[in-house]
């Protein structure tokens, strides 16, 4: 579900000090109709409906998928926590998705949106990085990747009038 990952990247990453626009949801995490309630849960996250997507990708889990697809799920679970701001229960999620598929860049974007809104802006920027490594071309990495940058800035920018104050 990158809808997924981009609705993150909007709720995590760009609510502290970007607004994005335009965007739109791209729906290629769990391919194919293998596990109805992954796919169930994943539409439900990509719709805004967090709670229930998260119990659909929960209630899935409980079933046999292919690894790719049990990855995917967990992921959507870190973007479905993330959304909610549960942010221990996410970072578990994409931890286990990314021990599962190391190749899931959409894993290591909401991963980095946890960090990102945690406020671990060098660990945010490393797993954009390492998921730029895996698809260069991702416009979404890149946009990921300038608002950290940008939240890390505006940040730093804070601590230092608070310093200077």
């Amino acid at each position: 579900m990158a809808g997924v990952a981009w609705v993150l990247t909007l709720a995590a990453l760009a609510a502290p000090a970007l607004a994005l626009a335009g965007q739109q949801p791209d729906s290629r995490t769990v391919l194919g109709p293998s596990n109805v309630l992954l796919q169930d849960g994943s539409n439900a996250l990509e719709q805004g409906r967090v709670e229930e997507g998260v119990r659909l990708t929960l209630e899935g889990l409980k079933y046999p998928s292919s690894l790719r697809d049990t990855a995917a799920g967990r992921a959507n679970l870190c973007a479905g926590y993330a959304l909610l701001q549960r942010w221990d229960e996410a970072l578990a999620q994409c931890n286990l998705s990314l021990s599962l598929d190391p190749a899931n860049w959409r894993a290591y974007n909401n991963r980095a949106a946890v960090f990102s809104a945690r406020g671990l802006y060098d660990q945010a920027i490393s797993d954009v990085q390492a998921g730029l490594k895996l698809a260069p071309g991702s416009p979404m990495l890149r946009h990921a990747l300038q608002i950290i940058q940008h939240n890390r800035s505006v940040s730093l920018r804070h601590r230092r009038r608070g310093v200077n104050a």
